[in-house]
């Protein structure tokens, strides 16, 4: 079972995005990242401004795997993935070492609407979920998590997204979850492509975008599959 788990392909559930550090960057440790590969074959990630490329580090994630370093000022990656239906999953193994709240993993939303998927470390809307010290029974500053959200429904103004950390539900949010629509939201480290706050501190190792209704049984051998690889404890 755990080896099943350990190399369960999340393209073969039909991911659009499967970014994971571990393969899809060749480049030395420190090098700035203009480019990560998605792991589907298409739709990378990219960043054409030498200034607002986040680092690559080659042992920077959990158990000493690599990862994407964001400084929180300016660095993310843009791609061109939409997700169009819910409900649907978002995955991401990170964590924050710094920067204020909200701040967000990664965004996936057709341009210019209101139909808005993204993992924060913490939503505007509660402080119940996400990597903020204090939070009842959350995370701590420097940990690496896998976090997980299902959207519920597309209409943004009253959906609820039930969230995880490491497997374990921590809560369900309900409420608007964007800030209007005049920004393109498809990328990883921030929460749009030009972001007026909501930058990662921290880094990510993987993320995967699941554009349909994922189960639960699924959701669950995903995050163990990540779980085992990265070596983070997974209920």
């Amino acid at each position: 079972m755990r080896a099943r788990q350990r190399h369960l392909n999340p393209t073969a559930v039909g991911a659009t995005a499967v970014f994971d550090a571990r393969f899809g960057l060749t480049m030395a440790d420190g090098a700035a990242v203009d480019t990560w590969s998605n792991r589907t074959g298409t739709n990378n990630a990219t960043q054409s401004t030498s200034t607002l490329r986040p680092i690559y580090r080659a042992t920077g994630g959990n158990a000493n795997q690599p990862a994407v370093q964001f400084d929180g000022v300016d660095d993310r990656l843009i791609h061109a993935i939409s997700i169009t239906v819910a409900p649907n999953l978002i995955m991401a193994i990170a964590k924050r070492t710094g920067g204020g709240n909200p701040t967000a993993l990664a965004s996936f939303t057709p341009p210019n609407t209101a139909n808005f998927s993204a993992i924060y470390t913490r939503w505007v809307t509660t402080d119940n979920w996400g990597f903020s010290p204090g939070s009842s029974g959350q995370s701590v500053l420097n940990q690496y998590k896998i976090c997980s959200a299902v959207p519920a429904n597309t209409n943004t103004a009253s959906s609820s997204t039930t969230m995880w950390t490491n497997g374990a539900n921590e809560t369900t949010v309900t409420g608007s979850r964007y800030a209007g629509d005049a920004q393109d939201r498809r990328v990883l480290g921030a929460q749009e492509q030009v972001p007026s706050g909501g930058l990662l501190v921290g880094s990510i190792s993987q993320v995967i975008a699941i554009p349909a209704n994922v189960s639960a049984a699924l959701r669950r051998r995903l995050e163990k599959a990540a779980g085992f690889s990265f070596k983070i404890a997974c209920s």
